[in-house]
């Protein structure tokens, strides 16, 4: 895994892991998963997620375990005060490793963790750890509205 950090290395491994964990599909299920995602925070606790496919559109691996570190409470890369998400990997079933995130992940992560750094292939086998700008440079930056109250 060449330039990885052991901590790097491990998130990857425990994206791996779950692909591993999931069993082959029976005739009932829909779709069976084809990539997970690893998500590492500043407390070193992972998230992780699946894919969903579906023929209205689905839900990249980076995405759902984005939206499980959410409900795990982890909600902004930049709050200084508490826990935030540090790295993120994906990577494909049946062995076939490593994947760079889509342009809708890399946009997502843009908005709301811009800091993190995301785990990576070149396309040759060799594994790196770049910050997300060098895969986003000249990022479109999305101006959260504010809530306004109903009066």
């Amino acid at each position: 895994m060449n330039s990885l950090s052991d901590v790097e290395r491990n998130l990857v491994e425990r994206a791996t892991a779950v692909l591993d964990a999931i069993k082959s599909p029976s005739p009932r299920q829909i779709c069976t998963p084809t990539c997970a995602s690893a998500i590492l925070t500043s407390t070193g606790r992972i998230f992780t997620g699946v894919n969903l496919s579906h023929f209205s559109g689905g839900a990249c691996a980076e995405f759902v375990a984005l939206s499980n570190a959410n409900a795990g409470g982890v909600l902004n890369c930049n709050d200084s005060e508490g826990e935030f998400l540090t790295h993120i990997t994906a990577v494909l079933d049946r062995g076939r490793g490593v994947v760079n995130p889509c342009g809708r992940c890399r946009q997502i992560l843009s908005d709301y963790h811009p800091a993190i750094k995301v785990i990576v292939t070149d396309g040759g086998g060799l594994l790196k750890c770049v910050e997300l700008s060098e895969l986003l440079p000249a990022a479109y930056v999305w101006e959260k509205p504010l809530m306004k109250s109903v009066q």
